[in-house]
């Protein structure tokens, strides 16, 4: 991996995971990404500088990536209870996303590579004029995984996330498709990874099998994933 661009200010290899909506699967992705790292022996941290919906109760998608990272991570900056979009949730709490403070956190984290899961979709708001591919831009990261869900409907998700990212953000390396499996699956699924190649969308999505994701199928897949971003 130290061929791979990293952060002028930290010397830190970024990977940015993102959504091609809500509930799709990007912490299971994230979290078979980190524990995939770390059963190679490196020093990595899995990240959500932004989340909502924290009860107290249940592990957030932050907790899940601190369980596997080699070094636990502070506290994220932007945590609100309310299972709203983080933006409006900021909003009623009286405070404002900002993307210094997110990477500024990122950047203090004590591991030389970081797994950053965004909060939400690649367009979903973090305030006004602000989404999540404005976060993902700033962290100029080495690769970027882009994680949806294997059903009807992805292949126009894959390919508008695709359209947005090279019209908004041309310098940023093209994105690893991952798709997991939906808890209903239909008639498509299992094969829009085949189709995103037949139709010219995108090539090598991998799909990412059911269970927990450091189960060993999970576990595999993710290995692969590693791989097509020469990670």
């Amino acid at each position: 991996m130290s061929d791979r661009p990293v952060s002028r200010e930290t010397a830190q290899l970024r990977v940015a995971v993102v959504g091609t909506g809500t509930g799709v699967g990007k912490t299971h992705t994230s979290v078979a990404l980190v524990a995939a790292l770390a059963a190679r022996g490196g020093v990595v941290c899995g990240l959500k500088p932004i989340e909502s919906g924290l009860d107290g109760t249940s592990a957030s998608d932050a907790d899940q990536l601190a369980q596997v990272s080699s070094v636990r991570p502070g506290p994220a900056p932007f945590r609100f209870s309310e299972p709203i979009s983080p933006h409006l949730a900021a909003r009623r709490c009286g405070r404002t996303i900002s993307l210094d403070v997110a990477t500024g956190w990122i950047s203090d984290q004590p591991a030389p590579v970081v797994v950053v899961e965004s909060a939400g979709a690649l367009l979903s708001p973090l305030g006004p004029g602000l989404t999540n591919l404005d976060l993902v831009r700033a962290l100029a990261p080495a690769a970027v995984v882009l994680v949806g869900l294997d059903r009807l409907g992805i292949l126009h998700e894959v390919a508008c996330c695709l359209l947005a990212l090279r019209t908004l953000a041309p310098a940023l390396p093209l994105p690893v498709v991952v798709l997991n499996p939906p808890a209903a699956p239909d008639a498509s699924t299992g094969t829009n990874a085949e189709e995103l190649e037949t139709l010219g969308v995108t090539s090598g999505a991998i799909t990412m099998p059911r269970g927990a994701p450091t189960a060993p199928a999970s576990m595999t897949a993710a290995q692969r994933v590693l791989s097509r971003l020469c990670l």
